[in-house]
């Protein structure tokens, strides 16, 4: 695996894009207060890091991207006997380290069991999510990587998409946490028999020949493999 130090954003050249606003020198408590003024039916979602805040407004692409990369991870957790349980848009955040973000999902699988019929994260109690899926279609003033690290995340899935034309440019990263440093790698380690092209591939073919096709060869993939 490669070690890296790259962000999780990408080029802002993009048709679709995301509303980003970025404060600086913003207090622990500043930053509570303004989440509690927002409320929790808010759209905003944050990223923090010791003293920095971002806010972010999504486009409505994120969700469907998120459905479809929720839906292939149920797939493979089906064809090898794997529980999975999903948050949607969580605030991950530990206090004390002064950091939290909003990744777009999390995923339960060793730790699924125990997360069962929990409507609410909180890590104070909780343990950290097996695997995070961060979506961005414009980049980041904030380098997310060291926040996930901080938390203790195992594995980060950075989807990337600039949708512009004719040609738009779509990019899976899978990040792995070692030694408190992340590497790309070319293969998930929840399921190391996915390559992130595969991914990619799933994506693309839920565009050209719809969801449900798409599901059916990738099932018939994942078999030919386990």
């Amino acid at each position: 695996m490669e070690k890296t130090d790259r962000g999780l954003g990408m080029s802002s050249s993009s048709v679709t894009s995301e509303q980003r606003v970025v404060l600086d020198k913003i207090s622990w408590q500043k930053f509570e207060n303004i989440l509690a003024e927002l409320g929790i039916e808010r759209a905003t979602r944050f990223a923090y890091y010791r003293g920095r805040m971002e806010m972010m407004n999504p486009h409505e692409e994120h969700e469907r991207y998120r459905k479809l990369i929720e839906s292939l991870l149920l797939v493979l957790a089906d064809e090898t006997y794997l529980k999975v349980v999903e948050f949607n848009s969580a605030l991950l955040q530990q206090p004390e380290l002064q950091c939290a973000i909003e990744p777009n999902a999390c995923f339960y699988i060793s730790h699924a069991p125990e997360m069962m019929g929990k409507s609410n994260l909180d890590l104070s109690r909780d343990p950290v999510p097996d695997l995070v899926l961060d979506i961005a279609f414009t980049s980041s003033a904030i380098d997310k990587l060291p926040i996930y690290a901080a938390l203790g995340i195992p594995e980060v899935w950075c989807y990337t998409s600039n949708n512009s034309t004719p040609a738009p440019e779509h990019q899976l990263s899978i990040y792995q946490l070692q030694n408190q440093q992340y590497f790309t790698s070319e293969t998930s380690a929840v399921f190391n028999f996915l390559p992130a092209a595969r991914v990619l591939e799933f994506i693309e073919q839920s565009d050209s020949l719809g969801l449900v096709q798409s599901l059916q060869l990738l099932r018939a993939w994942v078999q030919e493999r386990i």
